[in-house]
């Protein structure tokens, strides 16, 4: 054992960080890409080529790579930007592989693809290389695993009318590789703990995998009938693409880092829109500002990111008792707003209580999982509330007449909600119109 451990100690330190993890997680990935390797030999040891093969294969070869280089520097930017559950388009060449190659051409496309993507996206954007292993390994079972499958199932839906024996095998290779691919991820992101909404991954990220594989049955329908219109599927593979790496850049730029809520910028231009749209709909907007109570007792306490945790609890509670289109942001430090179209004085300031009261029903030690925490980690809110137009003409009055109102709560004890003063400076009062 101890040679063992000293060997794992030295790979650590040569930058593989792999070496430190739980044995089990190690063992299990080892596994996974022997099964790989072993299936591989054993593909390429019963092989038949054929001029025709040789040709599809060279011909989807040069489209794959052709591809992954001009999407390259996209790609390396999002590969820093993303998840740690990377979308990538190897399933475009997986599925196609699995139904319209044979298994050693459909290995051979989809491995000159991995390894043209380690080499021109994937290490340069910072990827270790086992988990790159890895992938390649699930990747490369998943393709074999349907191909398996839609083979060996033609003579059971190949007589289908209408042309439908070619629906049926993509369908059916999308659901094998599918289900083995994320199934051998899932194994080995919960061998290390990893849990919840992380492994099933975003709602877009779904859908542009499922876009992806879609991509890659319709590849293999050409390849199988007119081998050439199989080039027609790379424009929107590029748009898929392109359109991620969008997707991924207006997230950094719109959300808060610490919290997911919106951030500083971003409220400020959905509020801005709001009280432009109530100007023309005549309707009152409402603008909260929650502040959080004490919270630099919380960092002494606790340490700074324990601190955080706070924050993204708060933040959680804000929005869980807000409509899904009120729009929250982080302001910065402990301070978040809100901004509620379509409510008046009244509305508002019971949406504030709430908001109070159930950020009063927050723990600290609730939010790390503790026990035996005494009562003094309750977490509390002061709550400034104002209203468009009563409160301002334009956004920036009705802040400054709910950050007064803000002040007032805190210097009044904390803990409680507070209207914007009228009349007193602290507000403006236009007419609608």
């Amino acid at each position: 054992m101890a040679p063992a451990r000293g060997l794992r100690a030295r790979l650590a330190r040569r930058g593989w960080p792999v070496a430190t993890a739980p044995s089990g997680h190690l063992a299990y990935l080892l596994c996974v890409d022997l099964l790989a390797v072993v299936w591989i030999a054993i593909v390429f040891a019963r092989a038949h080529p054929s001029y025709e093969s040789a040709g599809v294969l060279a011909l989807l070869t040069v489209m794959a790579l052709a591809f992954e280089e001009g999407v390259s520097r996209a790609a390396r930017l999002q590969l820093r930007m993303s998840s740690d559950l990377k979308r990538d388009m190897t399933s475009v060449w997986a599925v196609c592989g699995a139904v319209a190659l044979r298994p050693a051409s459909a290995t051979a496309l989809l491995g000159s693809v991995v390894v043209y993507v380690w080499f021109r996206q994937q290490r340069p954007a910072g990827q270790p290389l086992h988990r790159k292993c890895f992938n390649a390994a699930t990747a490369l079972i998943g393709c074999l695993s349907a191909g398996f499958v839609v083979h060996a199932g033609q003579h059971v839906w190949g007589g289908l009318p209408w042309s439908l024996s070619g629906s049926v095998s993509v369908l059916v290779a999308i659901i094998v590789y599918t289900t083995v691919n994320r199934g051998l991820v899932t194994l080995a992101l919960t061998s290390v703990g990893v849990r919840g909404r992380v492994l099933l991954g975003s709602r877009d990220d779904n859908l542009i995998e499922i876009a992806t594989l879609c991509l890659g049955g319709l590849v293999a329908l050409a390849v199988l009938h007119v081998p050439w219109l199989a080039v027609l599927v790379i424009a929107p593979m590029v748009t898929l693409q392109r359109g991620a790496l969008v997707r991924e850049l207006e997230m950094a730029a719109t959300t808060d880092a610490k919290t997911g809520l919106l951030n500083a910028v971003a409220w400020e231009h959905v509020a801005q829109r709001e009280i432009a749209r109530a100007r023309r709909e005549k309707y009152s907007v409402a603008v909260l500002i929650i502040d959080i109570d004490r919270f630099k007792l919380v960092n002494d306490r606790y340490g700074h990111l324990i601190g955080d945790t706070v924050l993204r609890g708060v933040g959680r509670c804000i929005n869980d008792e807000v409509r899904e289109y009120d729009s929250v942001g982080r302001f910065g430090g402990e301070e978040f707003v809100a901004v509620l179209p379509e409510v008046d004085d009244a509305e508002a300031l019971v949406v504030a209580e709430r908001v109070r009261a159930r950020v009063n029903d927050l723990r600290v030690s609730a939010l790390l999982d503790r026990v035996g925490e005494d009562d003094n980690d309750i977490l509390a809110v002061s709550v400034g509330v104002a209203c468009w137009p009563i409160d301002g003409d334009e956004l920036s009055d009705v802040l400054h007449a709910a950050d007064g109102a803000l002040y007032r709560a805190k210097a009044a004890g904390r803990n409680q909600v507070l209207l914007a003063e009228r009349g007193s400076g602290e507000s403006v009062v236009p007419a609608f119109g």
